[in-house]
């Protein structure tokens, strides 16, 4: 190979790739078991997808060196779905799995849920289930960690803090729907 060749292959492409400080068995996405996606999102009132946001613009920022802020793009997660949901379905293709993730009807589907929220009782109930949106782009993220280090294992076991969040919750999210589906007096 030529020196120009070899400097040619060894330019750094932002979006391909990886930044050598990440680890080698990090994860590039953050993926957990659909049933425990679920459940948080239902108990915390959708704070776990936020979480779920957070730890996949986290690791897309460290793995590719981005320039971004994951915070702000967990709190503002309606409008950068779409994003999240492409460079899952990049790093897919990249990793030759035969995975279809329509990501524009994931990300126009979780934006229009999450406005759901400000609709009168018992409507609002429907921007709960944000999380249909958000489970095929998990499950193809976990599909690419599994590709990329066989012994990967998926995030689904609960922690301590998850099961308070479960439980105080769970319970609050029981009380507010029996409140709008038997209001008082």
């Amino acid at each position: 190979m030529t020196n120009d060749r070899l400097e040619n292959s060894e330019e750094v492409n932002d979006k391909n790739t990886i930044n050598s400080s990440s680890s080698v068995n990090e994860p590039h996405f953050f993926s957990t078991s659909n049933f425990k996606l679920v459940l948080m999102s239902i108990c915390t009132f959708g704070i776990y997808e936020l979480f779920w946001f957070y730890k996949n613009w986290d690791l897309i920022k460290n793995r590719w060196a981005q320039k971004i802020m994951p915070f702000w793009r967990a709190f503002f997660a309606p409008i950068w779905a779409y994003s999240c949901f492409k460079e899952i379905k990049n790093a897919a293709l990249q990793n030759n799995l035969s995975q279809t993730l329509p990501i524009v009807f994931l990300a126009v589907g979780y934006f229009i849920i999450q406005a759901l929220w400000r609709l009168p009782d018992p409507y609002w109930l429907l921007s709960t289930f944000s999380f249909v949106f958000i489970i095929p782009a998990n499950n193809v993220a976990l599909r690419v960690n599994e590709s990329i280090n066989p012994s990967f294992e998926n995030n689904s076991y609960f922690s301590g803090t998850n099961i308070i969040a479960i439980v105080i919750g769970g319970l609050l999210f029981v009380l507010g729907l029996l409140e709008t589906v038997m209001p008082s007096g």
